[in-house]
Parts: structure tokens; sequence; C-alpha cells
């Protein structure tokens, strides 16, 4: 049992020292297994990036959504400005008593010279 236990100190300091690597004869594979290391690095940087700008897509979306919502209300609140009994309770209201809508349509008039 000691036996087995040395061997497997023994193997894991091999590991960590990378002493493995030449005993079992992957030195002529190094620049491969790094080459792989750095894709799988790559790989991970380049998910974090993706899901990095996902999320400022979904806030953004939820910006563009409050909005939209503002713009309508405001956009709801202009239209009914333009009603005509409206513009003139609010003329009432801030105290403008002399100005009322016109009875008579408007006229064109021309200046002969």
């Amino acid at each position: 049992m000691a036996a087995r236990s040395k061997k497997i100190v023994r193997n894991v300091v091999d590991v960590f020292s990378g002493d493995v690597i030449i005993k079992k004869g992957w030195d002529k594979y190094l620049w491969f297994i790094i080459y792989l290391f750095a894709l799988i690095i790559i790989y991970m940087i380049w998910g974090l990036f993706v899901e990095d700008r996902m999320s400022q897509v979904r806030k953004n979306e939820a910006i563009l959504k409050e909005l939209r919502i503002e713009y309508y209300q405001k956009d709801l609140e202009l239209t009914g400005l333009n009603e005509k009994t409206r513009i003139e309770e609010l003329l009432l209201q801030n105290g403008n008593d002399k100005l009322h809508a016109p009875v008579e349509p408007p006229k064109r008039l021309i200046i002969e010279k």
C-alpha cells in the first residue's frame, strides 16, 4: 500500500514539475499542446466576450422599450392638445379670457400693388 501511495505522489509531482512530458515522450508534441491550450483560452475569452455583448444588447432592448412607451405617452398627450376644446380649456385655466375660438372661417387677404 505504501508503494502505491509513493507511486501516486511521484506521478503527481511529475505532472506538476513537467517531467511527465519528457518521460512519456510528449516533448515531440509540445508545440501542438501549447497550440491546443492557446485555442482553448481564445475560445473561452471569445465566449465571455459574446456573453458580455449579449447582456449589453438585452439592456439596450429594455431601454428602447421604455423609451418607446415614453414616446407613445408624449405623442398621445400632444395629440390631445390639438383638440380645439382642450386648447380653450387651457387658455381659460391660465387666465386668458380675451382669447377665444374664431366664429368665422379664415379669409384670404389679397394685397394689390
